[in-house]
């Protein structure tokens, strides 16, 4: 087949098209990932009013799992994998899905959704420290002013919400929510370790069912039970809505979009989450929000994007 300028010329349009449309509807995903995972906040609230905290994220899980799975089978060729790697892929799951959704899920029930989004916005600066502990990083002026930022802007956030420390129920609920941004930190440092041969979908699904069974086994420690006819509807359709739109639909999304965008803008959604869930649990939660907050929560959040930006140019 011979092949002539125009032809060329037609192909390198038409691939440059495809190009433009993929990164056109990867913006998209970003905008759909921004407000999503900043309802996810909210939709836990209202789940865990009736539903009790463990056992809410677990069934979350066991659905979003066996979702992805069917999706991941369909995409993804199955294969045998070796024990290794499901046990493996399971232990992230316990780090990830268990430990950071499950105490994400408990810090709710002490304070604020937009509180506890904007600690978990703060997952670079705890992957930062975690790698420069074990010698992997060092810190540079970009990081260095970001981190002081971010500490101002918590200190500033703490002091509008909390007046001033002397709130214990939302101190405890900032401590478990640190500890599961944490949880969610340390996991992804572990991962970044690993090669992995095994397709992200069928990853993902053997974590979060993994991360299910980790959720349910505290549910029945602690004792959780549930009178089924006193669960209100809306908090079935909250996990439904966290399971689907929060979880499956936002994975495949973000997968997408990473393929397709560079880092900085593909994540881009993590300095809008907070504010859309500041802005919603105040007008379907009633929780405080003040133009003082807000701007705590500017302030913070430059500070993430500037150790973010510091980190990137040494390829973190």
């Amino acid at each position: 087949m011979k092949f002539t300028n125009a032809t060329l010329n037609l192909s390198m349009t038409k691939f440059s098209r495809l190009a433009h449309d993929n990164q056109a509807l990867s913006l998209l995903v970003v905008a759909y990932l921004s407000f999503v995972w900043g309802t996810t906040y909210i939709a836990v609230k209202i789940a865990i009013r009736t539903v009790p905290v463990f056992m809410m994220a677990g069934i979350r899980e066991v659905v979003a799992g066996g979702l992805l799975l069917m999706v991941a089978l369909v995409r993804e060729k199955p294969r045998n994998y070796k024990i290794g790697e499901i046990i493996r892929q399971g232990v992230y799951g316990l780090g990830f899905f268990t430990g950071t959704r499950g105490l994400m899920a408990l810090a709710l029930e002490y304070t604020t959704a937009g509180l506890v989004a904007l600690i978990f916005s703060l997952i670079p600066v705890y992957v930062l420290f975690l790698n420069f502990f074990v010698g992997k990083f060092f810190i540079n002026r970009q990081i260095q002013i970001g981190m002081l930022l971010g500490a101002a802007g918590m200190f500033l956030v703490f002091g509008e919400s909390l007046g001033g420390l002397f709130d214990l129920v939302q101190l405890t609920g900032i401590g478990i929510a640190f500890m599961a941004a944490l949880s969610w930190a340390s996991t992804s440092v572990i991962v970044s370790e690993k090669q992995e041969t095994m397709p992200p979908l069928t990853r993902a699904s053997i974590q979060l069912f993994f991360g299910a069974a980790g959720l349910g086994i505290i549910s029945l420690v602690t004792g959780e039970s549930v009178d089924l006819g006193a669960v209100a509807p809306e908090a079935w359709l909250a996990i439904l809505y966290l399971a689907v739109f929060g979880s499956v639909f936002a994975f495949v999304g973000f997968m997408f979009a990473i393929k397709h965008l560079p880092v900085a803008r593909a994540t881009l959604y993590a300095y809008i989450n907070p504010f859309v869930a500041l802005f919603l649990g105040w007008l379907i939660l009633n929780e405080p929000m003040s133009l003082e907050l807000l701007l705590s929560f500017a302030v913070t959040l430059a500070g993430v994007f500037l150790v973010n930006r510091g980190y990137r140019k040494y390829g973190g």
